[in-house]
């Protein structure tokens, strides 16, 4: 039985989504797919502005890493603006964040149902909580959808390749880490699964590499127990490897 690894969510509807995204700035929401431009614009002329300053507090405290303090003023910002793709988005991300599962996929859903379907960001984060539950045919049905709003999103190809490595489909997963480093080379997250890849495909070097990789862009990141243990398995199994050969 494959075991999904572990990842971190990113995919904040705030300046820019994606470790695997970022939040969603109230000056700069991340642009849906073209479909629906509009619908969005005319979306966003209609955000009082008391909304959007609440809205803002609230992301605040999701970038800094409190998503429990966040969740009270994403939903005060709501009251106030209950057509935000955006609020919807980033409430749901915090309540990935604080293990409220059930529900950030409902708010995920409400941000895709005023898009159309057409903002990436929150199809790649519903997509995510498929991911959680094992239910990989769904997760990469809503990842593909996604990449097909936003086909050179970094944390699309990412999300991807994490569903295929537990699919036990390696190359390809491989090949979708590598396209996400090719969108952003700094998306340190990536690193730690192409070690997994590495390590099934039995290439302590590239382990090695992958994790230094990590470690330089995110060294306190929430995948650093992981990494350190993919580190010392393949220093391991260099070490047996040398003593094979003397």
């Amino acid at each position: 039985m494959k075991v999904a690894p572990r990842f971190s969510l990113i995919l904040l509807a705030v300046t820019i989504p994606c470790s695997v995204c970022r939040p969603q700035s109230p000056s700069h929401p991340a642009a849906p797919g073209p479909r629906n431009e509009s619908t969005i614009s005319v979306q966003e002329l209609a955000t009082p502005a008391k909304a959007e300053r609440i809205f803002e507090k609230a992301t605040t405290l999701l970038v800094k890493g409190d998503a429990p303090g966040s969740v009270p003023f994403f939903r005060q910002a709501i009251e106030q603006a209950p057509n935000s793709y955006r609020f919807h988005h980033n409430l749901g991300l915090a309540l990935f964040r604080t293990g409220q599962f059930d529900e950030s996929g409902e708010e995920f859903q409400k941000s895709i149902d005023l898009t159309n379907g057409s903002y990436a960001p929150s199809l790649f984060g519903f997509s995510m909580i498929f991911y959680r539950k094992g239910d990989y045919s769904h997760a990469q049905a809503l990842i593909e959808n996604g990449l097909l709003q936003d086909p050179g999103s970094a944390t699309g190809k990412y999300c991807l390749a994490l569903v295929q490595y537990s699919l036990g489909k390696i190359a390809e997963a491989e090949r979708n880490a590598h396209d996400a480093l090719l969108r952003n080379a700094k998306l340190a997250d990536v690193y730690v699964l192409l070690a997994r890849i590495h390590e099934r495909l039995n290439n302590p070097n590239a382990v090695i590499a992958d994790i230094q990789t990590y470690l330089k862009f995110d060294p306190h990141g929430t995948l650093q127990q992981d990494a350190v243990q993919l580190l010392q398995r393949a220093q391991a199994d260099l070490s047996h490897l040398s003593a094979s050969l003397n």
